[in-house]
C-alpha cells in the first residue's frame, strides 16, 4: 500500500492559469489543502483533467517577508467547485521576482 502524503489544510489566495493550445485562461480563487504532490484548490471555472495549470499562491502573512509559492502542474480532478494539480514543479519566489 502507498502511503499518502501529509496533507495541510491551507487556505490560501492562488491565481492560476491554464495553458492549452488555443491560448490561456486564468482565474482565481483559494486553496484548500496542499501536499508535496498536489494542491487541492476553489475554482468557478472547472478545469478540464490533463490540462497544464500554473499556480501562485500567496504564501506571505503579516509577520514576515511576502513569499510566492509557484506551481507547475497537471489538473488530475475536477469536482464540487475544486480542482486538483499534480504538481511537478514548484519554487518559492518574492512577489515581482524574474521568473
Amino acid at each position: 500500500m502507498v502511503e499518502r502524503p501529509t496533507r495541510f489544510e491551507i487556505s490560501k489566495p492562488v491565481e492560476y492559469t491554464v495553458r492549452s493550445q488555443g491560448g490561456a485562461v486564468e482565474g482565481a480563487g483559494r486553496t484548500v489543502n496542499i501536499s508535496r504532490r498536489g494542491v487541492l484548490f476553489e475554482s468557478k471555472h472547472p478545469i478540464a483533467l490533463g490540462r497544464r495549470v500554473e499556480l501562485i499562491v500567496d504564501m506571505g502573512d503579516d509577520m514576515g517577508a511576502p513569499t510566492n509559492l509557484h506551481i507547475q502542474g497537471i489538473a488530475v480532478r475536477n469536482q464540487d467547485g475544486t480542482v486538483a494539480v499534480a504538481i511537478k514543479k514548484y519554487k518559492l519566489r518574492a512577489p515581482g521576482s524574474p521568473a
